[in-house]
């Protein structure tokens, strides 16, 4: 009973961090992966397809589950009914941009881990010692990853479009408004090329 139970809640989490969201699908990382192995382990399963399970719900971002689709959709909550007004405005703006700062740090060290892991596989397929599981797990987590950030992309530039119609409705222009449209843009930017950064990971391999 106690090995179905686990058997039950690995197969929870491993749904809960596979499935879209809003456009994005909900982003897990180091803690979901060591969980999930944990639990296949303790459930009696192999060593090694208990670390590619791991590794499968690890593929999904970085640590901590950062779901930036959600957070939007929270901030795009608090917004409604306000829409018009440039201090709700402001401040909806300013906590979007927080998140997508906060979204870029964990992007920039998932490219990272990114890089130091194909780096490895690319040595073992020079000296064709390549582990087939290993490299197909690496391949499936650069695409999940890209796809994540490409919704990202997508929701951010909604988000810059929404605040630019707002900023040319308005009679009196809010340099406060302008800078911080500036700053939707330049994260944009930064996410585009982290996201290319972590595609020519993918193009390695």
């Amino acid at each position: 009973m106690f090995r179905i139970v686990l058997i039950s809640l690995l197969a929870a989490l491993t749904a809960a961090c596979a499935t879209p969201q809003q456009n994005a699908a909900l982003e897990c990382g180091a803690g979901g992966a060591i969980a999930a192995m944990l639990l296949c382990k303790v459930a009696g399963g192999d060593t090694g397809k208990c670390a590619a399970i791991g590794a499968g719900v690890g593929v999904l971002g970085g640590a901590g589950c950062y779901a930036y689709s959600d957070k939007m959709a929270r901030r795009q909550k608090e917004l409604e009914g306000h829409e018009n007004d440039l201090d709700a405005r402001l401040k909806y703006v300013k906590d979007v941009n927080s998140d997508t700062a906060a979204y870029n740090a964990q992007l920039t060290k998932d490219v990272g881990t990114a890089k130091q892991k194909t780096d490895d596989l690319v040595a073992q397929m020079r000296q064709k010692a390549v582990d087939q599981q290993q490299l197909a797990d690496q391949r499936k987590a650069l695409d999940t990853q890209i796809r994540l950030a490409n919704d990202n992309i997508a929701l951010q530039r909604k988000q810059i479009t929404s605040m630019r119609t707002f900023q040319a409705q308005q009679s009196v222009k809010s340099q406060e408004l302008t800078s911080e449209i500036q700053r939707q843009q330049m994260l944009l930017a930064e996410t585009e090329r982290e996201t290319s950064a972590l595609a020519a990971q993918r193009q390695r391999i």
